[in-house]
């Protein structure tokens, strides 16, 4: 195989990752997540197939999907039924969301903290965590995350704050699932200590597992805890003026909803 996928059109990655590693159509299916009938469509040409180019690079390049796929949503967000095998019961299903890409992990994860500091204000933090509940350096990069967070509330008395979360949950085999929390515009960061101070009894990994639980159905929190959780912090660029009206109306706060 060339060592460089990003010439090769879809159609041209199927081709060579099922010659090169000898998949029958039914596992490369199983691997990225989607039937064999549309693999064979890309194959063919029949369909461009751009939205498996990363899987398909994966492969290529490392011999395993990192970035599944993202499932189709219609406009309310809702995932849009898929057909069903022939003789299921019925004729489609609603299919798991397989958004969100990999990584790996360490089997024995420790308390880390690093943080890189952008202009006009923006950061990146990202803890990492052993995944054992109770450990000692898991409590100690919770701690350090709120820690990060109350710093961010103090710099909104200059600039309207808010975050993005990204956490990376362990599903075995050294390997860790990133996703998303929250919506696209993030939260506000005093927002995310006054829900998990009022609503979670100050649990902060009960608060990042309940947004979680919101979105993706099908993780099992108990089987994949978190190991570790990136946080971006910008400025939201609103007037004082609109930001002090949603504080009287109490509607700042912005939880995903499906």
């Amino acid at each position: 195989m060339a060592a460089d996928p990003s010439g090769l059109t879809p159609q041209q990655l199927v081709q060579q990752v099922k010659e090169a590693y000898g998949y029958t159509w039914a596992e490369m299916g199983e691997r990225l997540g989607r039937s064999e009938k549309m693999l064979r469509k890309v194959a063919k040409g029949e369909t461009s197939g751009e939205k498996y180019r990363e899987a398909l690079s994966d492969l290529f390049t490392h011999g395993e999907v990192r970035h599944l796929p993202a499932r189709r949503r219609d406009k309310e967000g809702n995932l849009v039924p898929v057909r069903a095998k022939r003789g299921a019961a019925e004729a489609t299903y609603v299919p798991k969301d397989t958004i969100g890409a990999y990584k790996d992990v360490p089997r024995r994860g420790k308390y880390t903290l690093a943080r890189t500091d952008f202009p006009e204000g923006g950061r990146q933090i990202e803890v990492t965590m052993p995944k054992t509940r109770g450990a000692k350096g898991r409590k100690a990069a919770i701690s350090g995350l709120e820690g990060q967070i109350r710093n961010v509330t103090k710099a909104q008395r200059r600039d309207d704050k808010r975050v993005k979360l990204e956490a990376t949950f362990a599903v075995g085999g050294g390997q860790g699932r990133v996703m998303s929390i929250g919506d696209k515009s993030g939260y506000h960061a005093s927002d995310i200590l006054a829900d998990v101070k009022n609503d979670f009894g100050g649990d902060m990994l009960a608060w990042l597992a309940s947004q979680a639980q919101g979105r993706y159905d099908e993780l099992d929190l108990k089987a994949s805890p978190i190991v570790s959780i990136r946080m971006t912090v910008f400025n939201a660029h609103r007037p004082k003026s609109e930001r002090k009206a949603q504080d009287l109306a109490r509607t700042r706060r912005r939880k995903w909803r499906r």
